[in-house]
């Protein structure tokens, strides 16, 4: 099963132009969304193009492992209850809620927010150990939550302009949101370092194409 999804050429193919055509007719369509030249359909898609991200990254392994889907499931879920957590109790994050763009919500947390988390975690894990270079467990994890923390500070900029989430009283994250972000982050990537280390191009593209995608956004709309 793994050799043939691997080499499977409509997948990579799938893959590759799923994740190049979403992101680049994403900017377009949120930045002419953002300037009222057309209607702002691409940010409530935002959940749909997520998931199927997650299910082609996850498909495109070298070795398909079921401990490795289950992996996936645990940090989507420990993810989302530690999100709860910090929506709710405000001592995580800092006080924060979210936007309607995220889709779904259970007690006011996206559902899509812990399958977001556990792609992230792949794609830092990814570039961790093969393009890094880094193979022992703690200082695995010590990247890991750096390039997740890394790219949290692009994304705090704009993620209150896309109505994904805000502080409050705050236009921008506090401290403790980016030291929170770096513990889970660290905690995840102790625990994927045994799970996603097999090769896997396409987390790679997937983690450039969100890097530019956020990057080229905050250079249109802010």
């Amino acid at each position: 099963m793994s050799t043939e999804l691997h080499q499977n050429k409509k997948l990579r193919a799938f893959a590759i132009l799923w994740i190049v055509l979403v992101h680049f007719f994403g900017i377009i369509g949120i930045w002419l969304g953002q300037i009222e030249l057309i209607p702002n359909w691409f940010l409530p898609a935002t959940p749909l193009t997520i998931l199927v991200s997650a299910i082609v990254v996850l498909l495109r392994y070298e070795k398909f492992k079921s401990t490795r889907v289950m992996a996936f499931v645990v940090i989507a879920v420990l993810s989302f209850l530690i999100e709860l957590y910090g929506v709710k109790s405000g001592n995580l994050f800092g006080t924060y809620t979210y936007g309607n763009n995220l889709g779904w919500k259970i007690f006011d947390v996206p559902i899509i927010i812990g399958v977001n988390w556990a792609v992230l975690i792949m794609v830092a894990q990814q570039l961790t150990t093969h393009y890094i270079g880094i193979n022992g467990r703690f200082f695995s994890a010590l990247s890991v939550a750096t390039i997740m923390t890394t790219f949290d500070l692009l994304l705090e900029v704009l993620a209150p302009q896309l109505d994904f989430w805000s502080f409050t009283h705050m236009n921008y994250a506090p401290v403790e949101n980016f030291v929170a972000w770096f513990a889970v982050s660290f905690c995840f990537g102790l625990f994927s370092y045994s799970h996603f280390r097999n090769q896997n191009r396409t987390a790679v593209l997937y983690g450039i194409a969100q890097l530019v995608f956020f990057m080229v956004l905050g250079l249109l709309i802010i």
